[in-house]
């Protein structure tokens, strides 16, 4: 079996405003780019995230969600006070099986809050690791578009 671990690749943040924060975030720890994006509603219904900030580092991608504050959602805990700075919220895992992840979950009794797929594109899901490990872990398994997606993030090469 695959460690739970396994496929690391992103950290997650919530800021509520994007811009700012990612004024903040190549101010303070270097330049680097973001691609931007506003989710559009599935099915009639709003996203959660209202605007969010992709950019990888060598292979670690650094993701913040601007959440939709007009709604209740996972990202309400740790949403910063004022503008500008970022919480962490996740760590994200690159995974190949998703239906046996949410076994996993289940079985190791983790609530899964937030969850979804974009059919042809990736399947994701939540888990609430916050007790054992003080955050939210994500796990999203890639289609071939997501992984062009992924492959189309602005990337800072260090090495």
């Amino acid at each position: 079996m695959q460690h739970f671990f396994s496929g690391f690749f992103q950290f997650g943040y919530v800021t509520r405003d994007l811009d700012s924060a990612i004024a903040s975030y190549r101010a303070r720890y270097g330049d680097m780019a973001f691609l931007i994006n506003d989710p559009a509603p599935t099915d009639g219904v709003a996203s959660p995230t209202k605007r969010l900030g992709l950019g990888f580092i060598d292979d670690v991608m650094i993701e913040i969600i601007q959440p939709d504050t007009t709604q209740k959602t996972i990202y309400d805990d740790v949403l910063p006070a004022t503008v500008g700075p970022v919480h962490l919220h996740h760590f994200g895992f690159l995974i190949d099986d998703h239906d046996a992840m949410l076994e996993r979950l289940d079985a190791l009794g983790y609530a899964v809050p937030f969850h979804g797929k974009i059919e042809g594109f990736l399947d994701f899901s939540y888990a609430d690791t916050r007790a054992d490990l003080g955050h939210y872990s994500e796990f999203i398994r890639l289609d071939a578009a997501g992984r062009v997606f992924f492959d189309s993030v602005p990337r800072l090469t260090t090495r």
